[in-house]
Formats: structure tokens, sequence, C-alpha cells
């Protein structure tokens, strides 16, 4: 602890600007060119290094007829120089990060609505071969929040409900509205009234145990509750219990494609008091300036950007449920 208690007094006492100025001079071999280069007054740069042989008690570099010499000692701090600099660079500047040539793995979790608009896409558009990056999608679950905290997820897709810890950041993705599946022999017409969604039974999905959905939300604030015949806890389930049944489910309009493409389901329009909500990307702020997630974060964005169109015409959204 001593020895590293004097480490410490004698770095304190050490102006990193000589070595820099020392340095330029030794490779320029001349105080006027080195001052061009750092864009300082020669007088300032002549000054340095007078401060720069005082603090390592050597001349360090010598006139010649050809400009500046490097004494023994100089040559040996340009040698440690040359290694130290672009390290000491790298401390203070974020490196970039190039995806086509740099491996990188990246937790993801959202519940199954998102991923099935946001993976396919992904896929299409960075699982190409031309990217290093990996991209693995991790089960959503009630204590997500302490995965990230604990650094076992990098990125969370999750709905605009106020549930994940304030310090998280995160930014919104796009927006969803809701839309209704049935079974495409029941009774139900092109669109559901109010009082048509209250008198149907309904197959929930419940993501969060214990926690309100965001369509029950929206029918309390209005007086009103649905009547859940089954829940579950992901969409691509309850989608595959419909047909056969007079079963009402709400999902997000992102699942439009899945219930299109299948023959035995049909989307049926939902009660306006349902309204839009936002999906958004949350990360731990530890990871905000990480040039990796940076970038991940730039290709959520530019996964999800032509979201923002009306959701019902996705026609180029391809899943396998």
């Amino acid at each position: 602890m001593v020895m590293a208690a004097m480490r410490l007094e004698k770095l304190r006492q050490v102006d990193l600007n000589l070595l820099i100025t020392f340095a330029a001079i030794a490779e320029e071999k001349s105080v006027t060119a080195a001052a061009s280069r750092l864009l300082l007054s020669q007088p300032a740069v002549s000054r340095a290094l007078q401060r720069a042989r005082a603090m390592f008690q050597d001349d360090l570099l010598l006139r010649s007829p050809r400009g500046f010499e490097l004494t023994l000692r100089g040559r040996k701090i340009l040698e440690e120089l040359e290694g130290l600099l672009p390290r000491m660079e790298n401390l203070v500047t974020p490196n970039a990060f190039d995806p086509t040539r740099e491996k990188s793995h990246f937790r993801i979790s959202g519940p199954d609505n998102v991923c099935t608009v946001v993976v396919p896409r992904l896929c299409r558009q960075y699982a190409n071969g031309r990217y290093q990056a990996q991209f693995e999608f991790l089960p959503w679950q009630s204590g997500i929040a302490e995965l990230v905290e604990h650094g076992q997820v990098d990125l969370v897709l999750h709905i605009d409900d106020g549930l994940l810890p304030s310090h998280f950041h995160s930014e919104r993705l796009y927006r969803e509205d809701w839309i209704c599946a049935v079974a495409r022999r029941s009774r139900f017409g092109d669109r559901l009234s109010l009082k048509q969604y209250l008198a149907a039974s309904h197959i929930v999905v419940s993501t969060y145990a214990g926690v309100q959905t965001i369509p029950d939300k929206q029918l309390a604030a209005v007086g009103a509750k649905r009547s859940s015949y089954i829940r579950v806890p992901y969409f691509g389930v309850a989608l595959a219990c419909l047909p056969g049944t007079e079963l009402v489910l709400t999902v997000t309009s992102g699942m439009h494609s899945a219930i299109r493409g299948n023959r035995e389901l049909r989307v049926v329009e939902a009660p306006r008091e349902l309204h839009p909500f936002h999906f958004l990307m949350a990360w731990h702020p530890r990871l905000n300036s990480d040039p990796r997630h940076v970038w991940l974060r730039e290709a959520m964005r530019a996964t999800t950007a032509n979201l923002h169109a009306n959701p019902l015409t996705r026609s180029n959204i391809s899943i396998t449920m």
C-alpha cells in the first residue's frame, strides 16, 4: 500500500502534456515543426521542452546539423511512449465498433408479440453472413429487470407501462395498435363494439403473473372489465387455441401477419376504447456509451424504422409459429 501511494504521488507530479510535446519534437526533429503539428506557439513548445528536461533530469534532445537528436535516455523514453500513448488515447477515446469484423454476443429479451415483429426483420438485416454479431433472445420473465441489473441481459423490448426501474435508459421504437383475433367461422362481425367485446369470452395473454395487462388497464379506465376464459403466457399459444371456439384474443397489430397466415383465423377490429401504445427498448445506464451497445441500439432503430406506418399493411413480416 505504501509503495502504491508513492507511485500515485509521483504520477500526480507528471504533466502528461510534456510527454506529448517531447514525442512531437523527437519525431519532427524541430521545435517549429512540432509547434505547427500541436497547434501551439514556438515559445510554448520550447518552454515545454525545458520543463520535460527538468522532469526527466536529462537533456532528452540535443541540437545537431540535422535537427534535434535524442539522447540515450530520450530514445528509451520515446520507445516507451510509442506503445503508451496509443493506449492512453484508447482510454479517453471510445473505440469504434465494426460488427462486420468484431464478434459480439448480444442478449435480448421481450414478449413474443414484439419478438414476432422484430426478430424476423433483425434476421433479414443482420443474419446474412456479413456481420459477426450474434443475437440471443432470452425468454421473457418477471425478473427481467434483475437480469439487466446484473449484466445478464443487454437489452429489453418492453411496453411503456412504467414497470421497469426508473434509472434504466429507454427509447421508443414503434407504435402498436390493438386488434382482435377470432376463429374464422365464429359469430363475430368485422368490428367489435365495446358492448360486444365485454359480452364475449376472452383468451388473455399475461406475460407478467399478477400484473394487469394493458387492455385490462384501459378498460378499467372507462369502468369496464372483460371476462377471461383462459390465460396463457404466449401469444403464439393463444392463437393456436382460437380455431373451433368463440373466444376473442386481443393482440398487438404486429401480429396481423400471423393471423392472416392462418386460414382458420381472421382479424376483427378492436373497440375504440383500446388505445395505441409504444414498444420501447431499455438498457442499463452502464451500457449507454459502450460502442457495442451503441451499435446494437442503432441496429434496433434501423430494424423498426418503418414500423410507424399503418400496421395493418405490414405484409412483409414473415414468421413461423
